[in-house]
């Protein structure tokens, strides 16, 4: 009975095995598109495959922890431990993502100014092939991006427009973006930014202008492919004001 206990208990390694195989491919998922192995939308798949085995792994986990403590073996309840927070990790990672893609519109461009957004020029070079056209859909994602982010709205500040040129430059570079285009006279700034995990490119273009003693700053934010964006050019907009904030 005590060998077919401590049997039973060896499962607790299966467990911890499947979901580090399944963070792996959770992992891959998206860093495979990045690096050109296979299309987005595999990536999507692999994901969601890897978090449905990574629950399967929790249940043969917890069945090997069981067995485990009732043996005293402290390896394998580690084991078994350890693969049940790694399986629930995986999963509750696509679970969060599943949430916020509920909950965020399915756009992909959101700007300041959604009646006369920031227009790009020198990055449609690099936007040649992108599923997404560089124009702005207009009144349709207007009426979505205001109900769910109605804190993205243009910032007025009361110094002059060279100042504020150079804030949001050094706030755009203290992102990480890569700038391509700065024009001081214009008011004019084009960059790019790339996600961590899937490699997503998404272009930025900040536009400021000056009237009556005052500086405005609109900023706007769009992917190259996806139908949505799981709130990502909102995230970064937001993260840009904050920048904007510091100095």
């Amino acid at each position: 009975m005590a060998e077919k206990s401590q049997t039973l208990s060896s499962i607790s390694y299966v467990g911890l095995f499947i979901s580090g195989a399944c963070a792996l491919a959770a992992a891959a998922s998206g860093l495979g598109h990045r690096w050109g192995f296979w299309h987005f939308s595999a990536g999507f798949q692999i994901f969601k495959s890897a978090s449905v085995i990574a629950l399967i792994s929790v249940a043969v986990s917890m069945a090997g922890g069981l067995f485990a403590l009732r043996d005293a073996s402290r390896l394998r309840t580690v084991c078994a431990a350890l693969g049940i927070a790694l399986g629930f990790t995986v999963a509750g990672f696509q679970y969060s993502h599943m949430q916020i893609a509920r909950r965020v519109p399915k756009i992909h461009d959101i700007t300041t100014d959604t009646r006369n957004p920031p227009a790009f020029q020198v990055v449609l070079a690099r936007r040649k092939g992108a599923k997404n056209p560089p124009g702005y859909e207009g009144v349709r994602i207007a009426r979505l991006q205001i109900k769910a982010y109605p804190d993205i709205k243009p910032v007025i500040f009361r110094v002059s427009k060279e100042e504020v040129f150079k804030r949001a430059l050094d706030a755009a570079r203290a992102m990480g973006w890569y700038v391509v285009s700065s024009k001081p006279t214009e008011g004019h700034i084009e960059a790019y930014d790339t996600t961590f995990w899937y490699g997503f490119v998404d272009d930025i273009v900040i536009r400021i202008s000056s009237s009556n003693g005052s500086t405005r700053l609109d900023i706007r934010s769009k992917s190259r492919v996806g139908v949505g964006d799981i709130g990502a050019n909102a995230r970064r907009i937001r993260g840009f004001f904050e920048k904007l904030k510091l100095r």
